[in-house]
């Protein structure tokens, strides 16, 4: 059976401050310390449970316990949380090969992204391919830290990757490396149109957008923007991002609960004139949804794809005094018309499959902006 595409949890890791819980409760009729209810029932399985288990499985079983009754897919815990992981993927520069991960409530893990002129583009992995196994261990029902550990391992080794695409079974040798990623490509067709691909928002991504939009030279007819396979990343940088095709205004507004809303606003120096699409796919996620929202909303482009992802919610990392972490959603974002797309991702204006080729989608946006392009002309 040919099997599932992952569409639900992008890996995400970080730290934050020190976050420590527990439900203290005391006797009535005893001047003992009081001990919190965990730690009681940890204590009696401990002494007279049949079955061997120790300290520390009990603790995690009782963390992901709690996670779980939250019913939140994206909140998890990590038992292995690093700094330097999150600060190097912050900074777009790691150690691997080159690719982000999703996974499903199947347990199945993915391939949701694969950073240009990595060693992952250049063996050929794809969006959409599922990881079987990585080095001989199986990812299934893996947690997204452990697979992307398992990928990352040492500089200059080689990981072997077992590949279900479509209904084949592959085999890949890629060669881990140090990364440094390049998240924006521009590339100028005739007729003075520009693509403008990015593939993640990390730090700096929306400077360097700006950068190359002014390098390309001041006459352009029309903007392609290419969002696919997006993960998202830094929400400043998507401001910034969406702010360079726009006269100020509202871009995205974070909600969190006993708080006011916080308004992300475009500087006001944008570009609100040239015509615009945008490129989308389900791999398009995030801070890159937010961005799409953003101008389809504000009437400045149009979306040219399949629905995105679908994850409009914010998670905030926080390190336990082990080093482990807590990743938790502490609230979401909704569209400059109200639209929440967490769980409903965005709908193109104009949909076109992703089961075609990445070039038929790129042909249909050149055929829309050669229209808004004509447009305006028969105006003026």
């Amino acid at each position: 059976m040919k099997p599932k595409q992952p569409q639900n949890t992008f890996l995400i890791i970080g730290v934050g401050v020190i976050f420590v819980a527990g439900f203290m409760f005391g006797s009535l009729n005893n001047s003992k310390v009081a001990t919190s209810l965990l730690d009681e029932t940890v204590s009696k399985i401990l002494k007279n449970s049949s079955s061997s288990t120790n300290r520390e499985s009990l603790e995690r079983a009782a963390i992901e316990g709690m996670l779980r009754s939250l019913g939140d897919k994206w909140s998890q815990y990590l038992p292995d949380a690093g700094n330097a992981s999150f600060e190097n993927s912050v900074e777009g520069q790691y150690s691997g090969m080159g690719v982000w991960l999703r996974s499903d409530e199947s347990g199945l893990v993915g391939i949701a992204g694969v950073v240009p002129s990595s060693p992952a583009e250049f063996a050929n992995l794809q969006i959409g391919d599922i990881i079987k196994s990585v080095d001989g261990i199986a990812t299934q029902d893996k947690k997204l830290s452990e697979v992307s550990k398992l990928l990352s391992g040492k500089p200059n080794t080689n990981a072997i990757l077992s590949i279900i695409r479509g209904e084949e079974f592959l085999n890949f040798s890629v060669k881990r490396t140090e990364i440094r990623s390049n998240p924006v490509q521009l590339r100028k067709l005739s007729d003075e149109i520009i693509v403008i691909s990015l593939t993640e928002f990390s730090r700096g991504s929306a400077g360097l957008m700006r950068a190359a939009l002014a390098g390309s030279g001041l006459q352009r007819n029309g903007v392609i923007l290419d969002l696919r396979g997006n993960p998202g990343g830094l929400m400043i940088e998507a401001t910034d991002v969406a702010g360079a095709f726009l006269n100020g205004g509202l871009v995205v507004e974070f909600h969190k609960p006993g708080k006011l809303p916080e308004l992300f606003n475009a500087v006001g120096d944008g570009d609100s004139k040239t015509p615009l699409v945008v490129l989308v796919d389900s791999g398009t996620a995030s801070a890159a949804e937010i961005v799409a929202a953003a101008l389809q909303d504000r009437n400045r482009a149009v979306i040219v794809g399949e629905r995105t992802f679908g994850k409009a919610a914010v998670q905030d990392l926080t390190e336990l005094s082990d080093g482990s972490a807590l990743e938790l959603t502490t609230g979401y974002y909704l569209t400059p018309n109200g639209k929440r797309l967490e769980g409903q991702g965005i709908e193109p204006d104009i949909v076109v499959s992703s089961n075609q080729s990445k070039q038929v989608a790129e042909n249909r946006a050149l055929q829309v902006l050669q229209g808004l392009i004509s447009g305006i002309g028969s105006r003026g």
